[in-house]
């Protein structure tokens, strides 16, 4: 029994021993699932407060951001206060102050044509054509040879009437053969001087086998070639004056009587855009036609043949006396669809200090064009929001604007870009004095 108790207890030594190790490993097994969970839960709270600081510093950068759409970039000019006056558009064209066909004055062949057409000639210079001076020099021979044989014969003449006086002073002559004499030496005397014209005309037509220009002018067609005969009187070239030249354009009855010799007009040369300054040189009366109009000159220098003629012309034409308008670049007026308007450059009531300007329309009625400018008169849609005298408005870039869109003032040179002053709701600017306020 004693044996068999031994055997017993020695043998369950093994089991406890295993036991020991299987709540050993256990326990380890529990501290380190727990030391896992514990270390993942520090981790995500270090993750969850790089995140959050994350956050906040974007929150914070986007709240120093500027809000809205991107700036527009633009130009502005000011809108002024002009003494003028009301005109209207009238259509004409040019013509020439005076147009002639040149014709040889002798008879001839044409040695030399030196003036192609479009040459530019110089009045009493400029040599137009020669002409074969052989029958001039002829011409000249015989009229002297004509000459000198009448004044023998007027020589011979006048002794005859010298000694018919003298016979008759002592009584020897007969009346009627003196007066015969007398009568003869007249006659030859009077060829004479007649022949002497015709010999003047001969030397003077010989000088003329050169054709001068007789204006400043520009030929604008060939009526002879070289080698071609010419009579007297056959043209050679036609010419039309340089250096000035007329618009002529037809006003309406109702505006004539507003225009009078001497008024300023000012003309526009469509095909050159050129815009020039002239003056009424001539009325036509003659308003007999189906349109009521009246032809008017305005003459003015044609800037070393710029201007031709035949040019299709607009003239701003005076028709009320001048008086202040409200005055705006003509690049400043955009067309939308309830008609003409300009965006002014403003920056709103309750705006930050550092707040860009904003687009604002305005719808205008435009009175008239002067020059490069556009007489206005604004519509102000809400109470307070007008357009005056010194505010600016957009001249470039208007199409990419929308209401209250910032705008981006580029300088009117060509420097970097850069935000202009601002024109504020108080009327306050930076560096220069008030221009608007919106509001009062």
């Amino acid at each position: 029994m004693a044996n068999q108790a031994d055997t017993s207890g020695s043998g369950g030594s093994p089991l406890v021993w295993l036991g020991g190790v299987a709540g050993a490993v256990f326990l380890a097994i529990l501290v380190g699932v727990g030391v896992y969970f514990y270390m993942s839960a520090e981790a995500a709270r270090s993750m969850d407060e790089l995140v959050n600081a994350r956050v906040a510093e974007q929150a914070e950068a986007n709240a120093k951001a500027p809000q809205g759409p991107p700036p527009a970039s633009v130009k502005v000019a000011l809108v002024k206060e002009k003494l003028t006056q009301k005109r209207i558009p009238v259509v004409g064209r040019l013509m020439e102050v005076k147009r002639a066909t040149i014709a040889s004055e002798v008879e001839g062949r044409v040695l030399e044509l030196l003036t192609p057409a479009g040459r530019e000639l110089v009045g009493g210079e400029t040599v137009i054509a020669r002409v074969d001076s052989v029958w001039s020099n002829l011409a000249v021979v015989q009229a002297e040879a004509d000459l000198a044989a009448a004044q023998a014969t007027a020589r011979q003449s006048e002794n005859e009437r010298k000694r018919y006086e003298q016979l008759a002073a002592r009584g020897s002559a007969d009346p009627q053969e003196l007066e015969d004499a007398r009568a003869t030496a007249d006659v030859d005397a009077a060829r004479v001087q007649s022949l002497e014209a015709v010999l003047q005309r001969a030397r003077e037509t010989r000088k003329r086998v050169e054709i001068i220009a007789p204006f400043d002018a520009t030929v604008t067609k060939k009526l002879t070639e070289k080698g071609q005969w010419l009579a007297p009187g056959s043209g050679v070239v036609e010419i039309v004056s340089r250096g000035l030249i007329d618009a002529v354009i037809d006003v309406p009855e109702e505006y004539i009587s507003a225009l009078s010799k001497g008024s300023p007009i000012q003309v526009t040369i469509e095909p050159v855009n050129q815009t020039i300054n002239g003056e009424v040189v001539a009325i036509n009366p003659d308003g007999s036609n189906p349109a009521r109009t009246y032809p008017v000159k305005v003459r003015f220098d044609d800037r070393d043949g710029l201007f031709k003629v035949g040019m299709s012309v607009t003239a701003s034409v005076p028709v009320q006396e001048q008086a202040k308008y409200m005055v705006v670049p003509r690049d400043a007026v955009q067309y939308a669809e309830n008609g003409p308007q300009v965006w002014m450059s403003l920056v709103m009531p309750g705006s930050a200090p550092e707040s860009l300007p904003q687009g604002i329309p305005m719808d205008v009625d435009v009175l008239f064009g002067d020059g490069d400018q556009f007489a206005v008169r604004p519509k102000p849609k809400m109470q307070g929001m007008d357009l005056r005298p010194g505010m600016e408005v957009v001249v470039e870039g208007a199409e990419r604007l929308w209401p209250t869109r910032p705008l981006m003032i580029k300088p009117s040179g060509d420097g970097p870009e850069k935000p202009e002053a601002k024109q504020s709701a108080s009327g306050v600017e930076a560096d220069r004095p008030a221009v608007a306020k919106v509001g009062t």
